[in-house]
């Protein structure tokens, strides 16, 4: 079996790592585009150590905190250099390592089924550098870190299903409770294992030819599968426990996460006014349809693998279904969603079934013969992955959101109003007490030089204030105009339509840009306004 040099491995990792870095810095900080997503996410990071109350709590109940958990320490140099908030490089340095991570681990899977160091790296950088790929390493979302995870665990299940290891299961359940930790679709992922492990005890037969002296009794293997779900499944199981008693422990709501007011069923309540969304509510007909021409994008490999099946005259072997397992779970949640009116259905969203199949495809090539086709498949097949996926991120009706990235300086000029609002509440309102919701504000709150003056959403005595801010003396309030596609912000759900009117006890104080109003709170006399 070849060995590949430590060398090589640190040397594809510091490539990635650089390379990804260096993109997300140009664009995050030279150009100042910056996905909302991946602020939010350095913003949970940034309130438990630098907002009026910090405290750990304050990292957030609805979205998977690992992101923002690693996030955490780079963050801890800020007060050294601003723009890892400002610019969110705290989430291109996280998004970075994990693509670094990404493209170590496959090259090692390549060589530990015993192919050619060669091809382990060639393999490796044809996923890590397919440009759709590697947008997410540089982009700071969560992309990055759940494909390393999902890609780990599929790994190791392939070397289950190689060998029977035990200590190949003990890493699939943790790297599936990390992928929970990091993404909800970690969940129908770690049903698909949960079916994939019943058909490898009954059906795929193991490969070592020390194991031939299993006990094949059916009982036997009931009970096999009763243990391989117990040791494998009770990380995920029990980290989907904690997150449930968390939410309930701290927000009073056990399902905080799936159905509070900055939910992603709340995000998806604009999805009500568009149409293509309202036809395939109820409709799995148009919703299947919908999930294939998005998959079609990412399934290169997956024709690779049937390919070197026909070829290879593999076609009647079980594992094929663990595949297919694998890939459709992430997809049927998606249908669930949609069906559901509750997914946006961006195109990322269909993404994993790329990352998913690439791992299987060392264990793929390691049941084959090693040969100049085999190898030119799989090779083939990536290098249209990359064609095919270039040409979607530069289309704007089948990527739109990933392609914004290449028009990063249009869409610079419109985060500018957020850097405006910060700018003048450090310079004009300094010693006013500001209450903000910061699921709206947190690109406000980022880009201040003060920002532990804010009141927000994580402080403890936020609720109460926005209650009776003329008792708890707040001074401003910072309202987001509603935006049909997310969630109301604090101030607009309890107060109705206070963007536009405002209350009584308040008086516009200043406008931003058609998307923001300060208003001041009415004490006993006339706001001053400008």
């Amino acid at each position: 079996m070849p060995v590949m040099p430590r060398g090589v491995y640190a040397a594809l990792f510091l490539m990635l790592f650089v390379l990804e870095f260096a993109a997300g810095y140009y664009v995050s900080h030279v150009v100042g585009y910056v996905h909302s997503d991946a602020m939010s996410r350095v913003a949970n990071a940034f309130y438990v150590l630098y907002s009026q109350d910090p405290h750990l709590g304050a990292i957030g109940f609805v979205w998977n905190p690992l992101p923002s958990m690693v996030e955490l320490l780079f963050l801890v140099f800020y007060p050294l250099y601003t723009p890892l908030a400002s610019s969110a490089l705290a989430g291109v340095l996280m998004s970075s390592v994990f693509a670094g991570m990404t493209a170590v681990l496959l090259a090692r899977a390549a060589v530990d089924f015993g192919l050619s160091r060669t091809f382990a790296v060639i393999l490796s950088i044809s996923f890590s550098c397919n440009p759709f790929i590697f947008l997410f390493g540089a982009n700071g979302l969560s992309d990055a870190p759940f494909i390393c995870f999902i890609m780990s665990a599929v790994i190791h299940l392939c070397h289950w299903m190689t060998r029977r290891r035990v200590g190949s299961l003990i890493k699939v359940g943790f790297l599936l409770a990390l992928a929970f930790w990091t993404r909800y679709e970690a969940v129908p992922l770690g049903a698909a294992v949960a079916l994939a492990i019943l058909l490898i005890v009954l059906w795929v037969p193991v490969w070592e030819p020390q194991a031939k002296t299993i006990n094949r009794d059916l009982k036997f293997k009931l009970f096999h599968i009763e243990g391989t779900w117990a040791l494998t499944m009770a990380p995920i199981f029990y980290s989907g426990l904690l997150w449930i008693w968390l939410n309930y422990l701290i927000m009073g709501n056990a399902f905080y996460f799936l159905n509070s007011e900055y939910s992603n069923v709340a995000q998806a309540q604009g999805l009500g006014t568009e149409q293509q969304f309202v036809d395939m509510m109820g409709n799995p007909l148009l919703g299947i349809w919908f999930i294939m021409k998005k998959t079609v994008y990412y399934s290169a490999p997956l024709a690779c693998v049937v390919l070197l099946r026909l070829w290879n005259r593999r076609w009647l072997i079980w594992d094929f279904l663990v595949l297919l397992l694998l890939f459709v779970s992430i997809l049927a949640l998606q249908f669930y969603m949609l069906m559901k009116g509750t997914s946006y259905g961006w195109f990322r969203y269909f993404m994993y079934v790329f990352p998913i199949t690439v791992a299987w495809l060392p264990y793929e090539l390691s049941r084959v013969r090693r040969s100049f086709v085999n190898y030119s498949i799989v090779l083939a097949g990536m290098l249209a992955s990359i064609m095919i996926l270039t040409s979607a991120l530069m289309n704007p009706d089948i990527a739109p959101d990933e392609n914004k990235y290449l028009h990063a300086a249009q869409y610079a000029a419109d985060q500018e109003i957020e850097k405006e609002v910060a700018h003048y509440l450090d310079t004009e309102l300094g010693n006013a007490n500001i209450l903000m919701d910061s699921y709206s504000a947190y690109a406000i709150i980022l880009n201040s030089k003060h920002p532990d003056k804010f009141l927000i959403t994580s402080d403890l005595n936020f609720r109460s204030s926005l209650e009776d801010p003329v008792g708890k003396g707040v001074d401003f309030i910072l309202s987001p105009k509603p935006n049909k596609s997310s969630a109301l912000s604090a101030d607009n759900q309890l107060y109705a339509n206070f963007y536009e009117n405002g209350m009584p006890w308040t008086k516009l104080y200043k406008e931003f840009g058609g998307r923001w109003r300060l208003y001041q709170i009415v004490r006993g006399g006339e706001a001053e306004t400008k």
